[in-house]
C-alpha cells in the first residue's frame, strides 16, 4: 500500500446539507454551497481516561490499567464573512424572514427559542493543497473533508460596528450518521489512474466516524446564494 501526502491550506468552499432528525439527507431545497467561509475550527472532546491503579499491602502496584479516552464529539466553530439566511436556517434551524414578493425571498432570519434542538446538517469543505506527494494528473487537487452529522447549531455573538460583521456558527458532531457514501459525487475514480469518472465516497461513513478528510481531483461545486435542490439521494 502507498500513501499520498499533502498539506491543506485555505478553505475556498463549504457545502451544508439539511438532514432529518435521524441524520439522513433530505431532498428539496436543502443544500447551500458558500464561498463566504472564513474558517472552520475543530476541537475534539473526549471522555477522560479512566485509571485503575491498586496497591497491595506492601505499597506496590498490583493493578496498573487504564481505559483509554473515548471521543464524544467534535466541536465546530464556523466563521463566515456574509449572511445567507437559508444557510443559517439549515445550520441552526433559525426561521427565515421572507419578503412579500409573489415568489418570496429569504431576506433575513429570526432568533428563536429552542431552534438548536431541530438543527441537523452535514458539512463538507474543500481546501487548497500544497506539498502533494504525487504529480498533478490534469486536475487541480483539493483537500475534501466531511462531517456527516452536525447538530445543535447556534448563531454566535455578533458585533455591529464600523467594520464588517462576521457570522459565527457553533455546533458539534454526533455519531450514527446515515450519510453512507453521500448524495454527491466528491471524487474521481482512480481505477484506472487519471480517470475522470465522478464517484461518491469510495467507502461509506460508519456509525462511529465523526469526520473524514482526503485528497480529491474533483473540484468543488459553484457557490450559490440561497439553497439549491437536492433531487435524489443517489449520486448521478
Amino acid at each position: 500500500m502507498t500513501s499520498t501526502c499533502f498539506t491543506p491550506f485555505k478553505i475556498p468552499k463549504v457545502r451544508v446539507t439539511q438532514l432529518n432528525s435521524c441524520g439522513q439527507a433530505v431532498t428539496g431545497c436543502s443544500t447551500v454551497v458558500s464561498d463566504g467561509i472564513i474558517s472552520v475550527a475543530l476541537t475534539k472532546e473526549y471522555e477522560a481516561r479512566q485509571e485503575f491503579f491498586v496497591k497491595n499491602g506492601n505499597g506496590d502496584f498490583c493493578v496498573k490499567e487504564t481505559n483509554p479516552p473515548i471521543l464524544k464529539w467534535i466541536n465546530l466553530v464556523l466563521t463566515f464573512c456574509n449572511v445567507d439566511p437559508e444557510l443559517i436556517n439549515i445550520m441552526s434551524a433559525e426561521p427565515t424572514y421572507l419578503n412579500d414578493a409573489v415568489s418570496p425571498s429569504a431576506i433575513g432570519y429570526n432568533t428563536q427559542e429552542g431552534a438548536a434542538s431541530n438543527a441537523n446538517f452535514a458539512l463538507e469543505g474543500w481546501t487548497r493543497i500544497t506539498n502533494s506527494s504525487v504529480p498533478c494528473t490534469g486536475n487541480t487537487p483539493f483537500g475534501y473533508m466531511i462531517f456527516p452529522w452536525v447538530v445543535e447549531g447556534t448563531v454566535g455573538d455578533v458585533t455591529y460596528e464600523n467594520g464588517a460583521a462576521s457570522f459565527v456558527l457553533n455546533a458539534r458532531t454526533r455519531s450514527n450518521s446515515l450519510w453512507g457514501t453521500g448524495p454527491y459525487n466528491v471524487s474521481y475514480s482512480d481505477n484506472p489512474v487519471g480517470s475522470t469518472t465522478p464517484r461518491p465516497l469510495f467507502t461509506p461513513i460508519t456509525s462511529t466516524q465523526h469526520s473524514r478528510m482526503f485528497i480529491t481531483r474533483l473540484a468543488p461545486p459553484a457557490a450559490t446564494c440561497g439553497c439549491t435542490t437536492l433531487a435524489s439521494l443517489i449520486p448521478s
